[in-house]
């Protein structure tokens, strides 16, 4: 009498289980298509026309990289897999190929150059980064979901765009950046 309880109760649980991870999937995969969505670049086109200026205080336009790679990684100082990916970036891509051609440039969306110096000299942080305040750069290339990568070629096309941050798509973003410096 006991077995047919247990087996309509195991059979109740492996369909709930089996309910919420695809319910997971279609979440996750929502958010992919959303994502896709909010991006309002192309691979192939020209990177859109803006002009920054770093902590350091530089001051450049997008146009004069012309005939250098460029790595544009937007992230905010809040957002749990931007602080995982940043680490990640200054070791692995900035101190590897800084000048050796490569430009990296992070971006942070919606932060002044107070809160991005804090934020830089906590994480001891060498890599260029960019205050976007009212996200006016931002707003060229996306309207939603950080971290966000593009790489654009020395041409000044957009050849790669990313959104999110895990291991996987780390190591997609660094061999995209090796084969790019070693053609």
């Amino acid at each position: 009498m006991g077995c047919p309880v247990f087996i309509i109760f195991g059979v109740t649980v492996i369909r709930r289980a089996l309910t919420i991870f695809g319910l997971a999937t279609v979440l996750l995969l929502g958010e992919s298509s959303d994502a896709e969505q909010s991006t309002l670049i192309q691979n192939g086109q020209k990177v859109p026309d803006f002009s920054f200026v770093t902590l350091t205080e530089d001051s450049l336009n997008i146009r004069e990289l012309e005939g250098h790679p460029v790595l544009l990684n937007f992230f905010a100082t809040w957002c749990p897999p931007c602080k995982k990916e940043l680490p990640k970036l200054e070791a692995e891509l900035w101190q590897k190929y800084n000048g050796k051609g490569l430009k990296i440039y992070c971006i942070g969306r919606g932060h002044n150059a107070i809160e991005l110096r804090k934020f830089a000299e906590k994480n001891d942080y060498s890599l260029p980064i960019i205050p976007d305040p009212d996200r006016d750069i931002y707003s060229l290339f996306a309207e939603k979901y950080i971290p966000r990568n593009i790489i654009i070629n020395e041409h000044g096309k957009i050849i790669f765009s990313e959104t999110g941050y895990n291991q996987e798509k780390f190591k997609v973003l660094k061999d995209k950046i090796i084969k790019i410096m070693e053609d």
